[in-house]
C-alpha cells in the first residue's frame, strides 16, 4: 500500500511530540544521499514506539505516516512491512520485561526485501575514482574516526585548531584540511572557557571571529546539559536521541568537512567495552558523516590499560575496528634521568584506513596552542651538536673543579649526562640525549677519556679531558 504525502493538518489527533518527530524524519530522509533505508528503520522504531503510547485513531494515523516515510525513502510496501515487523519484534521483547501495551497491526505478512546488489556493469568504462580527503593522508571524507588521549593533555586544543583550519583554510600540524565549515560540540568546557581557547586559536592564524562565522565556524556549549547522541534502548539496541537528528538535520544543512564530538563519555550512554554496541554507536557517527559529506572526530579517553599499552584504547577492541581512523595523544616519554618537559606532547596517527599511519609528531604547548616542533636543517643541526659539546666540557671542567668525579657508565650514580641535567645551564628539554649524545662524540674525537683512580686494590674510573685538550 502507498500513502499520499501527508502534512501538519492532517495529523489532528496525535500529540505535538509524535507530530514533531514525524516533521523531522521527513527533514532527515529528505537530505539524506543513496540509500534512506537505514534511517527510515530509525524513524520506524520511533514512531511505533510513540504509537503505542496514543489512542487508537492517532495511532492510526502515525501508521500512515510510517507508510508516506517509506514512500520518500524510495521502499515498496514489502520493504516496509520487513522494516516495520522487525520494529514490532523489538517492542514485544520490551512487553515481556513490562513495557509497552497493546501490539500495533500490519496490513499484510512481511516477505523479505531482495538484496540490492552493487553495480559494477560500468566500471569498465569508467576511470578509477579519486579518493576524497577531509585531510590528505590523515582524515577521509565520508568517515567518522576517534581521537583519543588522557584527560588535559590537549585534545580539545588541537581539535578546535583543526576545526579553525578547516574554516579558514590554513595548515593544521603541517598539512592542509580541505576548507569549508565545521561543528564543534563540546560538552566538557563552559562558554567562557571555549571563548578563551578559539581566541588564542584565531589569534595564531590571523582571523577574526567574523571571518569565522561567515566562513561557517559553529560551536555548540553543552556542559552541565545532556549530550547525549546515542544511548542505549531497553530493547537493547543502541538509538539515536533527539539531540542527534538536530545535529544531523545541521549537518545536512551546513555540510561541515568536520564534526568534532567532544567527548565520547558525554556523547554515548552505553557500554564502551560492548562490541555490538560500540559498532552500533560507530555506525550512528558513519552515518553522520555521510549526510556532511565530510568527518566526525569523536575524541574520547583511554582506559588504564589503553594508557599502559599505548594502543590509547578503552574498553573493546572494537574502537579500533570500528572507526576508519585513529588519533593518540601523550605526554612525550623521558630517558632515564632527564626531567619531564611538561610542554611537550606527540600525536600518533594510529590507524589510517587509507592511507599510511603510524606517524608521530612532536607538539610544544606554545601562546595557548600545541604547535609542531620544527626539525633542523643541517646547519641548525651542526650548530647544536656544537653548543652541546662545549656545554659537556664546561660542566666536566666545572664538577672537576669541585672534586665531584663523574661516569661513562649509564648505570652509575655519577653517569656524566643525569648530573649534568640537574645544573642550571642545562635545564632545557632534551638536554639529557644531547649531553649523552656529546659525550660520544667527544669520546671519539679525543677531546675526553676514561682514567682510573683511587687505589689499585680497589680501583674507580672518571672522565677527565685529554691532555692535549686540556693544553688547548
Amino acid at each position: 500500500m502507498s500513502a499520499e504525502p501527508l502534512d501538519d493538518g492532517d495529523l489532528p489527533e496525535i500529540s505535538s511530540q509524535a507530530s514533531d518527530d514525524i516533521a523531522s524524519w521527513r527533514r532527515i530522509l529528505d537530505r539524506t544521499k543513496g540509500d534512506k533505508r537505514l534511517n527510515f528503520e530509525r524513524a520506524t522504531v520511533e514512531l511505533l514506539r510513540l504509537a503505542e503510547t496514543e489512542e487508537s485513531p492517532a495511532r492510526q494515523a502515525i501508521i500512515d505516516a510510517v507508510y508516506e516515510l517509506a514512500a520518500t525513502a524510495a521502499l515498496d510496501d514489502d520493504q516496509t512491512q520487513a522494516i516495520m515487523a522487525h520494529a514490532q519484534e523489538e517492542q514485544a521483547d520490551a512487553r515481556i520485561n513490562g513495557f509497552g501495551t497493546e501490539p500495533l497491526l500490519l496490513r499484510n505478512d512481511p516477505a523479505p526485501a531482495p538484496i540490492q546488489w552493487l553495480d559494477m556493469s560500468t566500471w569498465d568504462d569508467e576511470p578509477r575514482p579519486e579518493r576524497e580527503w577531509a585531510i590528505r593522508d590523515r582524515v577521509p571524507l565520508n568517515q567518522a574516526g576517534l581521537f583519543s588521549g588522557e584527560g588535559g593533555v590537549g585534545k580539545s586544543i588541537i581539535e578546535m585548531m583543526k576545526d579553525v583550519a578547516h574554516v579558514a583554510g590554513k595548515d593544521w600540524l603541517g598539512s592542509m584540511p580541505a576548507i569549508g565549515p565545521a561543528i564543534y560540540l563540546g560538552a566538557e568546557d563552559d562558554e567562557k572557557e571555549i571563548h578563551i581557547r578559539f581566541y588564542d586559536i584565531a589569534k595564531h592564524y590571523g582571523v577574526t571571529f567574523k571571518e569565522l562565522i561567515d566562513g561557517g565556524l559553529h560551536v555548540l556549549c553543552k556542559l552541565g546539559q545532556d549530550a547525549t547522541l546515542c544511548a542505549l534502548t531497553r530493547s537493547g539496541r543502541v538509538e539515536t536521541t533527539g539531540l542527534y537528528r538536530q545535529l544531523y538535520e545541521a549537518a545536512g544543512d551546513i555540510k561541515p568537512k568536520n564534526i568534532s564530538i567532544d567527548t565520547l563519555s558525554r556523547a554515548f550512554a552505553g557500554s564502551e567495552i560492548d562490541r555490538v554496541q560500540v559498532y552500533a554507536f560507530a555506525m550512528h557517527m558513519q552515518a553522520l558523516a555521510m549526510v556532511a559529506s565530510g568527518s566526525v572526530t569523536v575524541l574520547s579517553h583511554p582506559s588504564l590499560q589503553g594508557i599502559a599499552s599505548g594502543t590509547g584504547l578503552s574498553g573493546s577492541t572494537a574502537w579500533q575496528g570500528a572507526f576508519r581512523f585513529r588519533q593518540y595523544l601523550k605526554s612525550t616519554p623521558t630517558n632515564d634521568g632527564e626531567p619531564p618537559d611538561t610542554d611537550l606532547r606527540q600525536i600518533e596517527f594510529k590507524k589510517n584506513q587509507y592511507g599510511p599511519s603510524g606517524d608521530t609528531i612532536v607538539l610544544r604547548y606554545q601562546r595557548g596552542l600545541f604547535l609542531p616542533v620544527a626539525a633542523m636543517g643541517s646547519l641548525d643541526k651542526l650548530a647544536a651538536e656544537q653548543a652541546a659539546d662545549n656545554l659537556f666540557l664546561e660542566l666536566l671542567d666545572k664538577f672537576q673543579s669541585q672534586g665531584r668525579n663523574i661516569s661513562h657508565h649509564k648505570n652509575a650514580n655519577s653517569y656524566a649526562p643525569a648530573m649534568f641535567v640537574k645544573d642550571p645551564k642545562a635545564k632545557s628539554s632534551g638536554m639529557y640525549k644531547a649531553l649523552a649524545d656529546a659525550m660520544e662524540r667527544l669520546f671519539a674525537a679525543k677531546k675526553i677519556k676514561v682514567e682510573d683512580y683511587g687505589r689499585r686494590s680497589h680501583p674507580h674510573t672518571r672522565i677527565v679531558r685529554c691532555r692535549d685538550e686540556r693544553e688547548d
